[in-house]
């Protein structure tokens, strides 16, 4: 290359330098106001899209290690203020008493939660669930209504084979229920007999058809069993384990992810004498601790 075709080259580059220095300053100065004004530009665009909202809306996947849980599950049976001629009065809880209960649990920002979410609470930082055998209409009447006015939930285990009964739901009440939200429906077998005392044969129709029945009919997932008076041995959870995926005891008091199985779930015992202070102290054991 020549020294006269360098020095033109050189030329040329020096009046490019100078007509594009202003530009370089002016975007030096407002590189800021340049990155908003491209930025509004994108998001006014009708096809930006806001990947973190998104996200966000759509409830975005915790990672985590494992969940360190203390969950109360409060057993209850009878919702009434009046037990007759029942020899089990501490069975008959006063709708008062719930009412009181329920509303010590929301003020005091507690979270009622269905037993089949307890293998994953890691929305809920104080978890308290309500549980509820038998479920005679006493529970529809006396009960139910204080889970609407509350906002609350609870589940419940149902003999089944007792479904329009005497005293006993109905099932237009079972669908109700389920409709509104607040309760879960589970089974508490189908005739309410001591499993334990049961054939091999008739044990499995207790928990297969009773699961069977509400599936059918309800069109719900069943997958929680409540053993009748809390009376089961290694046969009875082996079948439970082939059919269901949470199976409750009737004691045992505060349940510990890192210490029960979830196929002998522990409750504590709601009866007629447990007071508000006595109630708040298992709720005070409430903890999710989330290890990540």
């Amino acid at each position: 290359m020549t020294i006269k075709v360098k020095n033109r080259i050189k030329f040329i580059l020096i009046i490019l330098i100078l007509l594009l220095s202003p530009a370089f300053l002016y975007f030096v100065k407002n590189k800021d106001l340049i990155a908003i004004k491209t930025f509004n530009f994108f998001k006014e665009d009708k096809n930006y899209i806001n990947i973190e909202n998104i996200s966000i809306a759509n409830g975005e996947e915790k990672i985590y290690k494992e969940l360190d849980v203390s969950l109360p599950i409060f057993m209850y049976h009878f919702i009434l203020d009046d037990y007759g001629e029942n020899l089990d009065v501490e069975n008959f809880l006063r709708p008062s008493t719930l009412e009181e209960q329920l509303k010590y649990i929301v003020d005091n920002g507690y979270q009622t939660v269905f037993v089949n979410e307890i293998e994953d609470l890691s929305n809920y930082t104080k978890p308290v669930a309500l549980t509820f055998d038998d479920c005679f209409v006493y529970f529809y009447n006396n009960a139910f209504p204080l889970l609407k006015k509350y906002n609350q939930k609870a589940s419940i285990y149902i003999i089944c084979n007792y479904v329009n009964g005497p005293n006993y739901l109905t099932s237009d009440q079972i669908k109700e229920m389920i409709d509104s939200g607040l309760v879960s429906v589970q089974t508490h077998t189908l005739t309410h007999r001591e499993l334990t005392s049961l054939s091999l044969n008739e044990m499995q129709k207790e928990l297969v058809d009773s699961k069977k029945y509400l599936e059918s009919t309800y069109d719900i997932k069943v997958d929680t069993i409540c053993y009748p008076i809390g009376k089961y041995n290694k046969n009875i959870i082996e079948v439970a384990k082939n059919n269901y995926k949470y199976g409750l005891a009737m004691s045992g008091g505060v349940y510990y992810s890192n210490k029960h199985n979830l196929y002998e779930i522990p409750r504590i015992y709601a009866n007629r004498s447990m007071s508000i202070d006595e109630f708040s102290s298992y709720l005070r054991k409430s903890k999710v601790n989330i290890i990540y």
